[in-house]
């Protein structure tokens, strides 16, 4: 697992690492980032949540292409179970790219454990993005 205080050129390094298609839940904190994806020539699919994110990811990876899912820490929980049963049992590594927030109430907890709960699911493929705390 990776840590890092900016998105800022991360789409396109992953490109660059052989990334093709990217997958998630819109998430202001990580503006940027999907400005950037938008603007590569890349596979970029809006998910309508995070299980969803990770399932399209999955079957993404099963095809055998590089996939990457963004998504925003207080939605971890949903991808939870589809990295338990669907990923980690299968050997399937799509990248996780997390915002991470702290700061409002909502995000307060999620915020204390992101990064131990993927630990603790020994889920190395992330990049948790500590970066301002974007809660617009």
């Amino acid at each position: 697992m990776k840590t890092v205080t900016s998105a800022d050129g991360l789409a396109q390094q992953l490109l660059s690492e052989g990334y093709e298609l990217f997958v998630g839940v819109p998430d202001s904190g990580l503006r940027g980032f999907i400005e950037e994806l938008d603007a590569l020539p890349v596979q970029h699919v809006i998910a309508t949540w995070e299980a969803e994110a990770v399932a399209i990811a999955a079957g993404a990876e099963l095809a055998g292409r590089k996939a990457c899912v963004y998504l925003q820490n207080a939605g971890l929980g949903h991808a939870v179970n589809p990295l338990a049963s669907l990923c980690i049992p299968w050997g399937l590594t799509p990248l996780l790219v997390i915002g991470h927030r702290h700061t409002l109430p909502q995000h307060a907890v999620m915020g204390r454990v992101d990064v131990a709960l993927l630990e603790l699911l020994d889920y190395p493929h992330a990049i948790v993005v500590h970066g301002p705390n974007n809660e617009s």
